[in-house]
């Protein structure tokens, strides 16, 4: 389930991207480009590095979870982790 979420999660970073493009567009650098140059908006590009740490954040606390359910019940199956529930 962590792997399908972290492929979800990492189709939304083509989302923001895609958003964010300009054809025949430069990159969000100011330095020596002309006044009325297209250019990528950059908050887009921030935004898609700040889903991927939190993805990354996500993942990482979602597979300790999972080692900590293995570590005391023995087992990662749905089923048998059900019971668990109060």
């Amino acid at each position: 389930m962590v792997t399908c979420l972290a492929v979800v999660q990492s189709s939304t970073y083509v989302l923001l991207l895609s958003v964010g493009f300009r054809r025949d567009a430069t990159a969000p650098i100011f330095l020596d480009v002309p006044v009325g140059t297209r250019a990528v908006d950059p908050v887009v590009s921030s935004l898609a590095l700040t889903d991927v740490v939190v993805g990354a954040t996500v993942a990482a606390l979602l597979l300790a979870l999972a080692v900590q359910a293995h570590k005391r019940h023995g087992t990662l199956d749905p089923e048998a982790l059900r019971t668990l529930r109060g």
